[in-house]
């Protein structure tokens, strides 16, 4: 017996008609039930319907947005740690007001049960010579501790000096904890194997496996951050890596080195992160030590990530800062992909006469994310936006200034990304004299930069304006 070609073609059609329906059934509620913004929702139900089969892949890999993260687990975590402050006698929030206007203070208060506090020594770094001298110096003087997380250790000449210091300070008895974002962190066992065999620990944050129910792609911690001693704390844009150094092309990058009671929210993300990886309990007054006032600067520690639904602490922050600023907002960002709340403030801002600056990359390691951003200029200049892009090298630093006494130094980028998928960490600060640090860096960076011109961006082909508007199609799944 022949089978009719006609038949089993028309066979097939039907089962891969009926798959693609299946698949169209079983995802679209699924969407809509994850609660996005509509222009991610609408974004993801066109993708699914128009490529089922690859939509499904896409979504296992990068469709899921809320995970269950233990979130009873690290409310307890975080419920030990403010009870161990109050038993110390150090009270979450000081009674006095940080100076920032009062629009802001209860906000800032009600974003963590820390709110921020007063009595911080706070270093600025630009360049990474000087902040990886500082790390070296501070793992060095270690006595009892160094947790750090970081999204990317790359395995170079940088990634193996500070590796080195690490080992030596297991070795002279100080307890070593090194937690690595399983994406960005391509190393392998063996490149952190002398670590561990010191007797250091190094853990994955959610280990990705072809076998998982659901492949956490979309969702990594991208932190860079670590804790000294419960003392000495980092925070900001830097990675471990020899592009910071200017090795492979120079990357423009913010960090801080903090002393004082902001330390402890620091160590406190990165109990919880660690807990979340490792099962580990670090919520012991050894790492918790009463923290000493050493500086006049007013501190923040935030944190966000997928595993609070409610609202993200540090994108709030920005766009109520922004929103009431009344004379400047200088902001710097390798990757800017704004949410419609994030662009309707940066223009109404302008619109009221107040000096709004992006300092953006020339060039990125993600061209479909430049395309993106670009597509919001035209809106942006014509409000009054002034749009700066560095030619040459890349821009990596997340930084920004507000009316001279808000300012911030982390990992967040102005993107979607950073504010609802990704877990980060910014350092905040209020009064004039980190703000006046940041001013001069921004000036600084600037200088390098090349203005864009509203009408000579006006006259780009038509093969560029088509390349922003797809990318900007995709914007809400960047």
């Amino acid at each position: 017996m022949e089978l009719d070609p006609s038949a089993l073609g028309f066979s097939v059609g039907v089962l891969i008609t009926a798959l693609d329906v299946a698949i169209v059934a079983m995802l679209i509620p699924r969407i809509i039930s994850q609660r996005r913004e509509s222009g991610a929702t609408l974004a993801w139900v066109f993708f699914v319907v128009l490529v089922p089969f690859l939509g499904l892949v896409a979504f296992w890999i990068l469709g899921t947005t809320r995970l269950r993260l233990r979130r009873r687990v690290r409310r307890r975590v975080e419920a030990t740690v403010s009870g161990k402050l109050e038993v110390l006698h150090l009270p979450l929030m000081p009674p006095s007001d940080p100076p920032v206007r009062p629009a802001l203070r209860t906000l800032v208060r009600r974003l963590d049960a820390a709110g921020p506090v007063d009595g911080n020594e706070v270093e600025l770094y630009r360049e990474g010579e000087a902040k990886f001298a500082a790390l070296e110096a501070a793992i060095d003087r270690a006595e009892r501790h160094v947790h750090a997380t970081y999204y990317i250790w790359a395995a170079d000449g940088t990634g193996r000096r500070v590796l080195e210091r690490l080992v030596a300070a297991r070795r002279r008895g100080v307890e070593v904890r090194l937690l690595l974002d399983d994406v960005g962190t391509r190393a392998g066992p063996r490149f952190f194997r002398p670590l561990v065999d010191a007797g250091g620990q190094v853990a994955r944050f959610l280990p990705v496996s072809l076998f998982a129910r659901r492949m956490p792609l979309n969702n990594r911690n991208h932190r860079k951050l670590v804790v000294v001693d419960g003392r000495v704390g980092f925070t900001g844009g830097m990675n471990v890596g020899d592009e910071y150094l200017g090795r492979r092309g120079a990357w423009r990058d913010a960090h801080v080195r903090l002393e004082g009671p902001a330390v402890v929210r620091l160590q406190e993300v990165f109990a919880q992160d660690w807990f979340h990886a490792t099962h580990e309990d670090l919520v012991r007054p050894d790492y918790f030590p009463a923290p000493t006032p050493l500086g006049d600067t007013w501190a923040q520690i935030l944190s966000s990530g997928p595993d609070d639904p409610r609202w993200t602490a540090i994108g709030t922050l920005l766009f109520a800062a922004i929103t009431s600023a009344q004379r400047n907002v200088w902001l710097e960002t390798p990757y800017f992909v704004p949410d419609q709340a994030t662009l309707a403030a940066l223009v109404s801002a302008a619109l009221r006469g107040v000096d709004v600056r992006l300092l953006l990359p020339g060039e990125s390691d993600h061209p479909l994310v430049l395309y993106a951003g670009r597509s919001f200029y035209p809106e942006l200049l014509a409000a009054g936006v002034a749009i700066y892009e560095l030619p040459r090298g890349f821009l990596h630093a997340k930084t920004a200034t507000i009316d001279g006494e808000l300012s911030t130094v982390g990992s967040a980028n102005l993107d979607r990304r950073s504010f609802r998928l990704n877990f980060e960490t910014n350092a905040f600060f209020f009064g004039p004299s980190m703000a006046e640090r940041l001013e001069a860096s921004f000036l600084a960076v600037q200088r390098d930069a090349v203005a864009v011109d509203a009408q000579r961006f006006a006259r780009r082909s038509t093969r560029q304006r088509f390349g922003e508007a797809a990318a900007r199609v995709l914007a809400p799944l960047l």
